[in-house]
Formats: structure tokens, C-alpha cells, sequence
């Protein structure tokens, strides 16, 4: 749905009512700012775009603004920011009712959504575009990157595109500024390697997670625990959670490669999640090398160091230590 929200706002095929809500604020902020700068012409702005804020203004307000005719030209844009502060919604039924036919009313409400229950609610959801933007999975981040990447006009390998999403996270605003950053100093036709984004976002081309789970498919052990204790050095910037989660994501894939081992690299890629199929290969590879009994006690393994990362039995063992330990064991395997 939001790419079908910017489309109509490029196209200004325009339904009376946006309402944008969820927990992730960096897609409702896009559709915001997009609203704000295509949907009226700038030299009609000051007179026909009016923004309000929810912890300074009511809904018997808005509709106010949303019934009085365009000063200039037959349109108008209403745009209410940090919605969720807004007491009075019940006050929005009878104009969802009967919205003005010149007025489009965008409304921003995050951090949360509002009780699916309560009859505006109901209402916004029967009669106006309603887009609940929600964090994106491990797996849906590349995408998201390599079509922001497109975006900005900029090309990255696909070990690149991994590369920053496994760094960044699901952070999408940061990932943004990331991309507009790179895009300031290179050249606009240089495809971007994993060398290069290593240097831009700060990340060691050799001692990362996505280097570590790689030595790990290959069983390449030294080279592991090489890996292992640089980043071990550096855990400020790689929380253990977030590694211990990365981990078991990649042996999950091994494990569902070596049970469906058969499938067709398509269907592989699917059950997978993988962004790019030039990724089945190493997971195919390991998937060899690795018994199943194996995978169970890295299971194992990575379930005891969760916890004790969290602090469960951890005996006051610095997170560094508990980070070496579960490699170490990984790497035994005993």
C-alpha cells in the first residue's frame, strides 16, 4: 500500500483522506513530506497548504480547516503531525461521512496505532486510505535498500546491499542518510562494491558478522575465530544480541537447505528469504558441510548464549567473553 499511496500522490489521483499510523515512522514521514511538497503547487503554499500539530490543536479544528474553500485554485491540503496526541476523534465520524471534495486531509499518527474497536477507527478504515506502516523483516531490508539505492541513483552489488543491512539494522531513516552520504562523494556511475560501503559506513571489510557467518558456512575455523576476536573488541558497535540473532538467522538457513536440500533454487530461495540467489550457493555449500547433529548442538548453543547474554546464568562474564565462548563452541562443536 504505500507505494500505491505515492503513486497517487505523484499522480494526484488523490482520495480526501490519509490516515498513516504503526510503529515505524520512517515510511509515514515519506508519505508525509511527499504530500507536502507534490499535492499543492508551491506558489499556492501559503495559502492553500495548512499544518497543524496534535498536542496544540483539536479534530473540531481540522475539520474547520478542511471545510473552508481554497483561498486560490480549487484545492487544499490539511496535514495534521504527531496525531496520537489528539483527544477528541469521535469529532471525525460525521466529517468521514461527508469530507470536503476539495480538501485532502493527511494525518499522521505514530509511534503506535489506535484501537482497531473504537468506532473512528472503524470508520477511517471503511471510507479513507488507512496504511498501518510496519517495521520491515530481516529479510525485506535489501529490497527496501536496493530500491531506495534506484532511488537515488545509485548501484550496489548485492554482497554490498547485505553488508548494510546487516549493519544498520532495520533503522530505515539511518539507512537513508547512509545512502544520501555515499551519494555526495562517489561517482554516479561506479557500482558499489562490499569494499567501498565497508569504508563509507565504518565497518572492517574482514572482521564483520557477515564475514563471520561466511567463515562459518566454509567451516574455515581460524579464519572464524581471527573474526571472532576483532569483533569481540569492538561489541560497542555490535551489540551480542543483535550477533547472537544474526547467527542463528544464518544457521537456520543451513539447516532448511540441508532438510530441502532437493528443492529447485527458486523454491530454495523462497523457503529462504533470500534477497539475491547468488546467496543459495553458499548456503548449499555449508549445508555439505555441516551434519545434522551438528546443527542441533549449535541450536543448542546459541539458545544457552542468548540467554546469558541477557544475563541468565551468566555468572558476571563480560559480554565479550560470552561472545568468544559461543564461537569457540561453534567452532568445536563437542
Amino acid at each position: 500500500m504505500y507505494e500505491d499511496i505515492r503513486k497517487s500522490i505523484r499522480n494526484k489521483t488523490l482520495n480526501p483522506i490519509y490516515f498513516l499510523t504503526g510503529e515505524e515512522n520512517y515510511q509515514i514521514d515519506k508519505l508525509v513530506e511527499l504530500a507536502e511538497e507534490l499535492i499543492i503547487p508551491e506558489e499556492q503554499k501559503d495559502f492553500n497548504l495548512q499544518v497543524f500539530y496534535g498536542n496544540d490543536t483539536t479534530i473540531k479544528q481540522i475539520i474547520e480547516a478542511c471545510r473552508q474553500y481554497p483561498f486560490i485554485g480549487n484545492h487544499k491540503l490539511v496535514i495534521l503531525k504527531e496525531a496520537q496526541y489528539i483527544k477528541d476523534w469521535d469529532n471525525i465520524i460525521n466529517y468521514i461521512q461527508s469530507v470536503s471534495n476539495y480538501c485532502t486531509l493527511v494525518i499522521a499518527y505514530k509511534h503506535k496505532k489506535p484501537d482497531g474497536r473504537v468506532n473512528w477507527v472503524k470508520s477511517l478504515k471503511s471510507k479513507a486510505i488507512y496504511f498501518e506502516s510496519k517495521s520491515l523483516s530481516d529479510y525485506q531490508l535489501p529490497n527496501f535498500i536496493k530500491n531506495l539505492a534506484n532511488e537515488l541513483s545509485l548501484k550496489l552489488e548485492d554482497q554490498a546491499i547485505q553488508m548494510l543491512a546487516e549493519h544498520v539494522g532495520n533503522n530505515l531513516s539511518q539507512i537513508e542518510n547512509e545512502l544520501e552520504k555515499i551519494k555526495l562523494v562517489i561517482d554516479p556511475k561506479e557500482k558499489l562494491s562490499v569494499d567501498k560501503i565497508s569504508k563509507f559506513i565504518g565497518v572492517s571489510r574482514d572482521f564483520n558478522i557477515f564475514e563471520l557467518n561466511k567463515s562459518l558456512s566454509n567451516k574455515d575455523f581460524k579464519r572464524s575465530i581471527m573474526i571472532m576476536q576483532n569483533i569481540a573488541e569492538n561489541l560497542k558497535s555490535n551489540p551480542l544480541v543483535l550477533l547472537i540473532g544474526n547467527l542463528h538467522s544464518h544457521f537456520v538457513k543451513i539447516w532448511l537447505t540441508k532438510h530441502y536440500f532437493q528443492k529447485n533454487d527458486v523454491e530454495l530461495q523462497t523457503l529462504l528469504r533470500l534477497p539475491f540467489a547468488g546467496f543459495i550457493k553458499e548456503y548449499r555449500e555449508a549445508s555439505k558441510l555441516y551434519s545434522m547433529s551438528e546443527l542441533h548442538n549449535i541450536f543448542n548453543y546459541l539458545k544457552e548464549y542468548d540467554l546469558r547474554s541477557k544475563g541468565v546464568r551468566s555468572e558476571n562474564t563480560s559480554n565479550e567473553e560470552v561472545f568468544r565462548e559461543l564461537i569457540l563452541k561453534i567452532c568445536l562443536n563437542k
